[in-house]
């Protein structure tokens, strides 16, 4: 009794693994070999092997994960874009209004911008000098003025360049993804009319 105790510890675990390969091998197991006038439609085509419906699975999982990638940089894109354009429109704004002294919170990073904009309003604070004297904080913050404008507008442009290039390359990443689409739903095709076809009721 002791030893048969003992041995019915494993034997079950045992028994177990035993069914489900035996299970496994009647699901995917080439059957005997049918003649043309046996195999039906498919007859002298040669069935997928279990290493065959391996491959394909593994070929899924890889298009799958290259999808998820995809995806992923396709919205990363999509927010640049949507960003830059955002930036363009603000400096068009401030342009508009000739705030040339304001500017969002992604211009303060520019040193030139930031250098303009100090030189006008030092001579906006400035006492207005006398008639008899040259006016060079004057002068200086003219300058300095259609200096901004100019990098105002190279900064709206480039923005601009930069939300179409994202655009662009937003639309390539659809492209692909729509391709791996397919090649997707062509393998799940695949997979399910080789699995269909070794099924035991065939």
């Amino acid at each position: 009794m002791q030893w048969l105790q003992r041995h019915a510890k494993w034997a079950w675990p045992v028994a177990l693994v035993v069914g489900v390969l035996v299970a496994a091998a009647v699901r995917f197991w080439p059957g005997p070999e049918k003649s043309p006038a046996e195999g039906g439609p498919r007859a002298g085509i040669a069935a997928a092997t279990p290493s065959d419906l391996a491959s394909a699975a593994r070929r899924l999982r890889f298009l799958q994960d290259q999808m998820n990638r995809l995806r992923e940089e396709l919205s990363a894109a999509q927010t640049e874009a949507a960003l830059r354009r955002s930036r363009a429109a603000a400096i068009d704004e401030m342009l508009a209004r000739g705030a040339m002294t304001e500017a969002p919170p992604f211009l303060h990073d520019d040193t030139t911008v930031r250098a303009l904009q100090k030189i006008m309003r030092e001579a906006a604070e400035a006492p207005a000098a006398p008639a008899s004297q040259p006016d060079r904080l004057g002068t200086a913050a003219s300058v300095a003025r259609e200096r901004l404008r100019s990098r105002l507008e190279a900064l709206r442009e480039q923005h601009r360049r930069e939300a179409a290039d994202m655009d662009g390359q937003a639309e390539a990443l659809r492209r692909r993804l729509q391709l791996l689409s397919a090649d997707i739903r062509q393998i799940h095709r695949q997979i399910t009319r080789e699995l269909d076809d070794r099924a035991p009721d065939k």
